[in-house]
């Protein structure tokens, strides 16, 4: 319990902080664009279809029947089965007939009918607006709950404030804009905020009663069926199949042809690709929020009793004195209903004006000045929709009718099902068909539901619900035919035969005009996507036509609309769509293209039907052009020889073949991607092999010269151990001879010579042996590892080749050196060694003969910052098949005498790649090989000065 100023102040906060985030959505950001059309917010917005009925009602309905009540959820989760090939149509259309509701869908597929999108209008309205009071109801009654009786502030005042803000909300956020087919980004990161506030608050209400309250929720229903078995009873019975299957089909055309949820599931939707997330995350929540329902629901007839059902989320948390729980519930009830106010108030407000108000307007006074003011009638018509469901709540808020709204709506808009369906898949239903099905549909449901309602709400006489009209029973309006059943599905079932019936027999026996023969095999063109410009065959129409006039003519139809500057974006818009540019004269093709953008434009503002019915009312073609058009569609006919239908029926032939070439490409292409995907893999697998072959014929190599030199260290250092072992004898002999008295001076001169000889041998021997381990450590460092330095080059050479002495000793080959000792460079030696090892390695492997004393020369110069290095020796050289192969890996002369093909290619990658350099070869048989290298001197400064210029 709070007070009616702190209930104000809480709201008033939320409020603020959806307009806040709403604020930051609208402000254009990367970060608000981002996340305000990612597929979360689509999903979350999507909830819209859990309203107020939903949070507070259904555990209501389930004290009734929670088996039943599980069919409202579990439908939409059915439609998630079959809504991408369902939804990938209607984006289509939506996107290109720039759609604002489900009546100006219904309008743009059905010839552009004003009389039928004014009907869907009128269904959505009557349908609609006793489901608004629903919602207003939810809030008054939240209100009473949580207020203190004596506080002076009435509840009823405060739900005026609350209803005020919802419509001042919808406007600001929702109809900013005359255009309704623009995103609201605002409105729908509003929507998944407080799609995310219901869910908590649902779920924090089912932890606590099943958790905190009672043991668990299996315990609430065993009591439930201990101390109230009837209830308990009812709770779990189960409905007739007829009676489940028709509140399966009301759920699921709900979810998607209430004129809130087509708008936010097709209008707002940003990325057809949602879609298919939606699919699986909306029955998740759906799972989510009725989790608890049924434990809530059980708890609420233990503790408060069946009277009160449809406030047991309050009212349980108020019993536990959950102060802070209740408020959080509050607000989440608060979110439900204000979400849907918000977005209805939108779509009806819309739908007033564009199919009721305009098309009268239009007849009635084409140049009126209020088209001006189309967008400010949009705003008045939020408060008329809002009022008009916040009288109907204040004057019948107990009445029969409205507690059994919901599933009355749901009926109601359950008539646009067939129409869609027809109208997406069967190519010959027509706009009479259509409109017919719809009135008999609404016509039926009113009689079977609307009217009982009416009567045992006691607005009117109830004798017929007796014995039926004029005492025929098989017409009673709960009993047509007699049949016996749910009320609910009693209503919904009749209507839809009734209007199936009236669509199918209506459009196999109406008349239909050419224009919309030609109009319906357009759009189903466009459904199986196989647009045919019949207009590009006619390219060599004279350009004739002034551009000026017709510009003007469009600016004004805009101008009737909206303000000159506006009109004028429109007007360039339409030239860029129709792909125009400034040129004084166009032919009578483009000037249908253009009109086509118009009326297109127009539609986003005004809906399909008006739109068509403004452009056609305003002449952009003169009879001379429509003369002309008309010739040479006559003209080419009679080349071609064949009828209009024909032509078409030829030009769709040629598209099947088009697709079907296009679909055997797209297989191949699949194909191919497939066996792109296996070779790519294949190939990942041999580079890694290669990687690890190479890296092993690193670490071999490096291996043979710790073993060569280990063997080339071993003979200095076995002449000092020789040595010191010769100069220790000669030390116990004198020591001996001296402690004796038998050492003479010539013995110990010839000892001084000893040690003299026997310490320069150690000396010289030992100082050969550092000399060998330094260069060995120098060079073994570098080729393990990749570090750039400076370093001299003619020294360096010189220390790979004395690494590789071991090797070299036991061959008769010379190896020479033509380096001046100032050169210098920085690079990395460790690649440098490397390659001039393999490069000797090789040579001695492949190049000599067994009998020949080969020579190898190794030049360097420096010529414009690059190292110049020419390695030759005087072998038998290559021949062309050899020359082609070298590089490649695993090519080898020699595969079974130690030759594993790695060498020549591992030179060519650590210098192309490493030191940035080139490799080029001169060679010819019995001439030998030359390897021409070039590197930059200084890579260090060239590596630097890239990564400054990226």
């Amino acid at each position: 319990m709070m007070s009616a100023s702190s209930l104000l102040l809480v709201i008033f906060s939320y409020v603020a902080l959806l307009y806040m985030l709403a604020s930051w959505a609208e402000s254009g950001s990367e970060r608000a664009r981002k996340l305000t059309t990612s597929a979360a917010v689509y999903a979350l917005s999507l909830a819209i279809f859990c309203t107020s009925w939903t949070f507070f009602g259904s555990v209501g309905f389930a004290t009734r029947s929670s088996i039943l009540m599980l069919s409202i959820y579990l439908g939409p989760t059915l439609l998630m089965i079959v809504i991408w090939p369902l939804m990938q149509r209607v984006l289509l259309i939506k996107q290109i007939y720039r759609v604002t509701s489900i009546a100006d869908f219904l309008s743009a597929r059905f010839n552009r009918s004003i009389f039928l999108a004014g009907l869907a209008a009128t269904v959505a309205m009557v349908g609609i607006v006793p489901y608004l009071a629903l919602q207003l109801k939810a809030i008054n009654t939240a209100i009473d709950l949580v207020l203190e009786t004596e506080d002076g502030v009435a509840a009823n005042e405060i739900a005026w404030l609350v209803w005020l803000g919802v419509a001042l909300f919808t406007i600001i956020f929702g109809i900013r804009h005359l255009d309704p087919t623009e995103r609201h980004p605002g409105m729908m990161l509003a929507l998944a905020v407080e799609g995310m506030v219901k869910l908590l608050a649902m779920l924090s209400v089912g932890v606590f009663v099943g958790f905190v309250m009672f043991d668990s929720p299996l315990v609430i229903l065993e009591l439930l069926e201990q101390k109230m078995p009837e209830a308990a009873q009812g709770m779990s019975s189960k409905p007739e199949f007829v009676t489940w299957v028709s509140y399966l089909l009301l759920a699921g055309s709900a979810f998607m042809l209430l004129p809130r949820q087509f708008h936010v599931m097709v209008v707002e939707n940003p990325d057809v690709k949602h879609i298919k997330k939606v699919q699986w995350w909306l029955p998740i929540y759906l799972i989510l929020m009725t989790i608890f329902i049924t434990p809530i629901a059980a708890a609420g007839m233990l503790l408060l009793g069946p009277e009160t059902a449809d406030s047991y989320m309050l009212s349980l948390p108020m019993l536990a004195g959950q102060d802070l729980l209740t408020l959080f519930v509050f607000i989440g009830g608060f979110s439900a209903s204000m979400a849907m106010l918000m977005v209805s108030g939108m779509t009806l407000s819309t739908m007033f004006s564009n199919h009721l108000v305009l098309p009268l307007l239009q007849w009635s006074n084409p140049g009126s000045g209020l088209k001006r003011y189309l967008l400010q009638s949009r705003w008045l018509a939020v408060f008329i929709v809002l009022g008009a469901g916040q009288m109907f709540y204040l004057y019948l808020g107990e009445s029969y009718m409205l507690v059994n709204m919901g599933m009355i709506s749901f009926a109601a808009v359950l008539q646009f099902l067939p129409l869609v369906i027809a109208g997406l898949y069967w190519p010959k239903v027509t706009a009479k068909g259509a409109s017919a099905g719809l009135m008999v549909g609404f016509i039926v449901w009113a009689y079977c539901l609307l009217l009982p309602a009416i009567m045992k709400s006691g607005w009117i006489d109830a004798d017929i619900l007796e014995l039926g009209p004029w005492g025929l029973y098989w017409l009673h309006p709960e009993h047509l035919m007699g049949t016996e059943m749910d009320k609910i599905s009693h209503g919904a079932l009749w209507s839809l035969a009734g209007n199936v019936t009236a669509l199918v027999f209506g459009s196999l026996f109406s008349k239909v005009t050419g224009e919309e023969q030609r109009y319906n095999a357009e759009f189903m063109d466009v459904m199986a996507e196989r647009v045919a410009e019949d207009e590009a065959i006619m390219d060599t129409l004279p350009r004739n036509i002034e551009l000026k006039p017709k510009l003007k003519l469009l600016k004004g139809i805009f101008g009737q609309y909206l303000p000159a500057e506006q009109a004028e974006v429109k007007v360039k818009a339409c030239l860029v769509e129709a792909e125009l540019n400034d040129d004084e004269l166009i032919n009578v093709q483009e000037l249908a293209y253009l009109e086509r953008a118009t009326e297109r434009l127009l539609s986003g503002i005004t809906g399909a039907a008006v739109a068509h019915m403004v452009v056609t009312q305003s002449n952009i073609y003169s009879e001379k052009e429509s003369m002309t058009l008309e010739r040479y569609y006559a003209q080419l006919l009679a080349q071609l020889k064949i009828s209009p239908a024909q032509l078409r029926q030829q030009l769709n032939y040629s598209k099947e073949k088009e697709q079907f070439a296009q679909r055997y490409s797209e297989q191949m292409e699949k194909l191919v991607e497939e066996r792109t995907r296996e070779l790519r893999s294949t190939l990942d697998q041999l580079k890694s092999a290669q990687h690890k072959l190479v890296e092993t014929e690193k670490q071999a190599s490096l291996g043979k010269m710790v073993a060569g030199i280990a063997h080339e260290i071993n003979t200095p250092i076995g002449v000092c151990v020789t040595a010191a072992s010769h100069l220790h004898d000669e030390v116990i002999e004198v020591k001996k001879m001296f402690s004796d008295g038998e050492l003479s001076e010539d013995e110990f001169a010839g000892f001084m010579q000893t040690c003299i000889e026997a310490m320069d041998i150690i000396l010289k021997n030992n100082a050969r042996a550092s000399k060998l381990i330094q260069s060995f450590k120098r060079v073994a460092v570098d080729q393990s590892s990749e570090e750039l330095r400076e370093f001299e080059l003619n020294e360096y050479l010189e220390e790979i080749l004395m690494s590789l002495r071991p090797t070299l000793k036991k061959v008769p080959h010379e190896i020479k050196i033509d380096c001046d000792f100032s050169l210098s460079c920085n690079t990395y030696p460790g690649v440098l060694s490397q390659v001039i090892t393999n490069l000797i390695m090789n040579s001695l492997l492949h190049a000599f003969l067994p009998e020949q004393v080969g020579e190898i020369i190794i030049t360097v110069k420096i010529r414009d910052d690059w190292v110049l290095l020419d390695y030759r020796d005087d072998g038998i050289g290559l021949d062309e098949e050899g020359v082609k192969s070298l590089f490649d890996p695993f090519y080898t002369t020699k595969r079974n005498q130690g030759g594993s093909g790695l060498g020549t290619h591992l030179v060519y990658n650590l210098v192309t790649q490493k030191l940035r350099g080139e490799v080029e070869i001169e060679t010819s048989p019995n001439q030998g090989l030359c390897y021409h290298i070039r590197f930059p001197r200084n890579l260090q400064k060239l590596e630097r000065d890239l990564g400054e210029h990226i």
